[in-house]
C-alpha cells in the first residue's frame, strides 16, 4: 500500500519517510494519506474486536510499515465513562467522558509519541525531540527511553516542576528558554533540520496519526455509533485536527455514515482560535500577552489554527473560551462527581460544556463526548487552590462527632 504525506491546502505530496513536517510551498500542516478503498477490503469491525486494546489494534490505519519498529507502552484503550452524577448536575441526558489521563504518562500525548517514535526508529533516526509546555515532553521522553533513542526537549521557562521532573527522570536533555512559545517552536524546527533530530511536535503528521485513534475508540466504545458533539481542549490545534481526521477516516472506510460536530475549547487568557472563529475570520492572529492557569493549552500562536477554523466550519462546530475560574470549578466538579482528577487544561472540555449548555449552543438531549486530556498530577499547585484542606482534630471525640455528621439521613 502506498503511503504519503499531503498538504491539505495545496495538495503537494511528500514521502512518508521524509523528515518534513509542514508544506514547503504554503507552510500548511501535512497529513498522512492512505488508500481507503484498499484498506476497507482488509479491515473489519469483527477483525478489530479480537485485538488488544491499544492504538495498534487499528494498525491498518497507522503509518508504520514494519511493525517490528513499533514502540508501545500499551497507550490508548482508555475508558469512555458514561457520566451519571455530572450529567445530572448539568442536566444533560447522554454525556460520556473519554478519560485520557489513563495513558502511560497520564495524557493523550502518548498516542502521538508512540507513532512518532516508532517512525523515528523506522527511518533510522538516533534522536527525537519536541517543544512542549510539559505533557508532550514527558511523553516523548518516556517513549524515547523505551526505544533507546536520545531525546531533546525545549520548554518555556515557568513550566510546572511536576512536569519537568517527569521529563528529566527519563533521561531527556531539557533546555528551558525564556522566550515566547512561538519563538521556541520555530527554533525547534531549525534544530531538527540542523542536527537531524526527528521532531514530533504538536501538529506533526505522525503525532496526528497516533492521536486520531481516540476517535476510533470513541466510535467503537459507543457501539460504532457517532456522538452529536465531541468537545476538546484546544491549543496548537493538533489534537482537534487528529480527532476530525479519525472520524473522516471511519467514514471513508465505511464504518460510519455521519460525522460529529467538533467543539474547540480554549482559555480566555489565550484564545486566538475562538477569537478568530467568532469574528468569522479565515486566519488566526497570535494572541498578545497570553495568560492562563491552563499551561497545556497556552500556545498563543497555534500552528494549526487556520486548519481548525476549516474543521469547525466543515463539521458545523463551535468554539468557546472559558475563564481560569471556570477551569478550576470544572476541575473540582469533575473530580467530585466522577472521580477523574484532571489538570485545569484537561477539564476545559467540562468547563466548555457547562457554558455552552447555558448558552443553548448544545442541546441537553444530544449525545456529547468530553475529552479529558491530562491528569491533575501534572499541575498539583493549581489543584491545591480548590482541593481544600484536611481536618485537623485534636481528640477522638471530635473525630467521632465529625464522622457522625457524615451519616446519611
Amino acid at each position: 500500500m502506498k503511503l504519503e504525506m499531503e498538504c491539505s491546502r495545496c495538495g503537494r505530496t511528500y514521502s512518508i519517510d521524509e523528515i518534513v513536517y509542514r508544506c514547503a510551498t504554503c507552510n500548511y500542516p501535512l497529513l498522512v494519506r492512505y488508500d481507503y478503498d484498499e484498506i476497507a477490503t482488509r479491515i473489519s469491525k469483527k477483525l478489530i474486536k479480537n485485538r488488544e486494546w491499544n492504538i495498534w489494534r487499528y494498525k491498518e490505519l497507522l503509518p508504520i510499515k514494519d511493525l517490528s519498529n513499533v514502540v508501545s507502552m500499551n497507550e490508548g484503550g482508555t475508558a469512555l465513562q458514561k457520566s451519571v452524577r455530572l450529567a445530572e448536575r448539568f442536566g444533560i441526558k447522554n454525556l460520556y467522558l473519554k478519560d485520557e489521563t489513563r495513558n502511560p504518562t497520564w495524557s493523550f500525548k502518548d498516542r502521538g509519541s508512540s507513532v512518532g517514535v516508532s517512525k523515528a526508529l523506522e527511518i533510522g533516526a538516533n534522536a527525537v525531540g519536541c517543544v512542549s509546555t510539559g505533557n508532550m515532553a514527558a511523553s516523548m521522553a518516556a517513549y524515547a527511553a523505551r526505544a533507546g533513542l536520545k531525546c531533546v526537549i525545549l520548554i518555556k521557562s515557568g513550566t510546572p516542576l511536576e512536569k519537568i521532573v517527569q521529563i528529566l527522570i527519563c533521561g531527556a536533555k531539557v533546555i528551558s528558554v525564556e522566550k515566547s512559545y512561538p519563538e521556541i517552536n520555530e527554533a525547534g524546527l531549525e534544530i531538527s533540520k540542523e542536527y537531524g533530530i526527528y521532531w514530533v511536535h504538536a501538529d506533526a503528521p505522525m503525532r496526528i496519526e497516533g492521536q486520531k485513534t481516540t476517535s476510533y475508540e470513541i466510535c467503537e466504545q459507543l457501539g460504532w455509533s457517532v456522538p452529536d458533539k465531541v468537545i476538546i481542549p484546544t491549543s496548537s490545534g493538533g489534537n482537534i485536527s487528529a480527532h476530525w481526521k479519525g472520524w473522516k477516516e471511519l467514514n471513508s472506510i465505511g464504518f460510519v455514515e455521519n460525522l460529529p460536530s467538533m467543539v474547540a475549547i480554549q482559555a480566555e487568557g489565550n484564545c486566538p482560535i475562538v477569537k478568530a472563529f467568532n469574528a468569522k475570520q479565515e486566519f488566526v492572529e497570535p494572541f498578545k500577552e497570553a495568560r492562563t492557569i491552563a499551561h497545556s493549552i497556552s500556545n498563543p500562536d497555534p500552528p494549526s489554527g487556520q486548519h481548525v477554523l476549516k474543521i469547525l466550519k466543515e463539521s458545523e462546530g463551535v468554539a468557546e473560551a472559558v475563564s481560569d475560574g471556570e477551569l478550576l470549578d470544572a476541575q473540582k466538579t469533575l473530580a467530585e462527581t466522577e472521580g477523574i482528577f484532571a489538570e485545569p487544561a484537561g477539564a476545559a472540555s467540562i468547563a466548555g460544556l457547562k457554558k455552552l449548555l447555558k448558552e443553548g449552543a448544545i442541546d441537553r438531549d444530544e449525545t456529547v463526548v468530553c475529552v479529558i486530556t491530562g491528569a491533575g498530577l501534572k499541575d498539583v499547585k493549581s489543584a491545591m487552590k480548590i482541593a481544600g484542606e484536611p481536618f485537623e482534630l485534636k481528640s477522638w471525640d471530635k473525630c467521632r462527632h465529625l464522622l457522625k455528621s457524615l451519616k446519611r439521613k
